[in-house]
C-alpha cells in the first residue's frame, strides 16, 4: 500500500471509531468495545505499518521487475474503463489470497491475528497481522505479467484495503440490493464468526460477487459469535502474531512421520498427523451466550497511561509512515524496534506482567536516547 495514504487516513478511523463508540452507547452496547482487547488490534496495526516499509519491496521489486520484462496488454492508468477493471482483478487476486490463507497452514498462521478478537467494530479493521504483506505477495505477481502497472496496481491495492475498513461493523444492518454486489458489514460480520455454519465463508475484498460464484457465500442470520475457534488469549501484539506459527512448529517437531512434518505447514488449519490425534471433524458448536474467554484487566490507571501513550504513539505513526521513504533506514530499523517494544510493554501492563514495567521504562530510556541522537 501507499503509506502516505494511510497516515492521511489514520485520523479519520479513529475519528470514525469513536463515532461508532458514541452510537453503540446510545444504542445500549455499552461492552462492544472492550480497552485492552482495542489497544491489542490498534497496536497489530501499528506494528504491521510500522513494517510495511521494509516488507513492501517483497512486492514491489518482483512485480516492477515482470511487469518491465514484458506483458501481456497495455493497460494505460489514465482510462477510466481501465481502473474499473483493474479493481476487479486486484479484488479477485484478493479473493484468491484471502480464501487460500484460510485453507494452508502457514498462511493461516499469517492471517489468524486478523480474527482473533472477540469482539467487532472497526478497530479490529485495523488489527492487521504482521506478515501480511510477504504471505501476499506472490499472489499479485500475475498482474504484472497481464499489464498492470506498478503504481496503478499500488494505488488499487490502497482502495482495496481502505475499502475494507467500513465492513467491520455492528452498526449497520443488511443494505438491500447492494448486498448482491459488495461486501458489506452484514457480509463480513459472518466471515468474522467462529460459529460452524459461518467458518470459512464470505472471503469477500470490495466484491460480495466472487463469493457467489465459487460457492463460499453464506448469508448472515443470527449475528455470530467472534473470534478463532481456538481463542488468542492474550493482550501481548507480539504473542497473537506468533500463536500459530508456535502451534504448527510444535505439532511439526512431535509428529514421528516426515511427510507429516512438512504437511503440518501446508494443509488446512483443522488438520493434524495420525499421531497426533487426527485431522479435527467438526467444530464443536458455538453459543452466542458465552462471554469473551479472554478478559484480564489492568487498573484503571494503567489503562490511562497506555491510553495516552497510544495518542502519542498514533501521532508517531503518521509521521513514520509520512517520512519513511526518505529517512535513513538505520534510523527507521531503530524506531521499528522501538515501536515494537512499545506496543509488546503495553501487552504487558495490560495483562499484568513482571516484566511489564521493566520493558515500558526501558522503552522510554531508549526513546529519549533516540530523541537526543537525532537532535545532536
Amino acid at each position: 500500500m501507499d503509506e502516505k495514504y494511510v497516515a492521511i487516513a489514520i485520523p479519520f478511523f479513529f475519528l470514525l471509531i469513536g463515532v461508532e463508540i458514541l452510537a453503540l452507547r446510545a444504542r445500549g452496547l455499552r461492552g462492544a468495545y472492550r480497552f485492552a482487547d482495542s489497544i491489542t488490534n490498534l497496536s497489530c496495526g501499528v506494528g504491521q505499518q510500522i513494517l510495511e516499509p521494509f516488507f513492501k519491496s517483497a512486492i514491489l521489486v518482483p512485480y516492477a521487475w515482470l511487469y518491465a520484462r514484458g506483458h501481456a496488454f497495455s493497460i494505460s492508468p489514465r482510462s477510466p474503463l481501465a481502473w474499473v477493471v483493474v479493481v476487479f482483478a486486484v479484488d479477485f487476486v484478493f479473493y484468491v489470497f484471502h480464501r487460500v490463507s484460510h485453507r494452508v497452514g502457514f498462511l493461516w498462521a499469517v492471517h489468524a491475528v486478523h480474527h482473533q478478537s472477540e469482539e467487532y467494530n472497526l478497530s479490529v479493521a485495523l488489527r492487521q497481522p504482521w506478515l501480511q504483506t510477504l504471505a501476499g505477495a506472490a499472489f499479485y505477481l500475475p498482474l504484472a505479467v497481464l499489464g498492470v502497472p506498478p503504481a496503478m496496481f499500488l494505488g488499487v491495492l490502497t482502495i482495496d484495503t481502505l475499502y475494507q475498513f467500513w465492513i467491520h461493523t455492528r452498526l449497520i444492518g443488511r443494505l438491500g440490493p447492494i448486498e448482491w454486489i459488495l461486501n458489506t458489514p452484514s457480509h463480513h460480520r459472518v466471515h468474522h464468526g467462529a460459529d460452524p455454519q459461518y467458518l470459512d465463508r464470505n472471503y469477500a475484498g470490495i466484491f460480495i460477487v466472487w463469493d457467489r460464484l465459487f460457492g463460499t457465500y453464506c448469508r448472515e442470520d443470527g449475528e455470530p459469535v467472534y473470534g478463532t475457534v481456538k481463542p488468542a488469549s492474550s493482550w501481548n501484539p507480539l504473542a497473537v502474531n506468533t500463536m500459530v506459527w508456535r502451534d504448527l512448529a510444535s505439532a511439526s517437531r512431535r509428529t514421528r512421520s516426515f511427510v507429516d512434518k512438512v504437511l503440518v505447514w501446508l494443509a488446512p488449519p483443522d488438520w493434524r498427523p495420525r499421531d497426533l490425534g487426527g485431522s479435527n471433524q467438526g467444530v464443536a458448536p458455538t453459543k452466542r451466550t458465552r462471554k469473551p474467554r479472554y478478559d484480564v484487566r489492568a487498573p484503571r490507571a494503567v489503562q490511562v497511561w497506555v491510553g495516552l501513550q497510544f495518542a502519542l504513539v498514533a501521532a508517531a505513526t503518521m509521521a513514520y509512515l509520512w517520512v519513511e521513504a526518505t529517512a535513513p533506514r538505520p534510523l527507521l530499523l531503530a524506531a521499528a524496534a522501538l515501536f515494537g517494544a512499545t506496543v509488546v510493554a503495553w501487552g504487558g501492563l495490560l495483562e499484568r506482567k513482571r516484566w511489564g514495567w521493566p520493558l515500558e521504562v526501558s522503552r522510554l530510556a531508549a526513546i529519549a536516547g533516540l530523541v537526543v541522537c537525532v537532535l545532536a
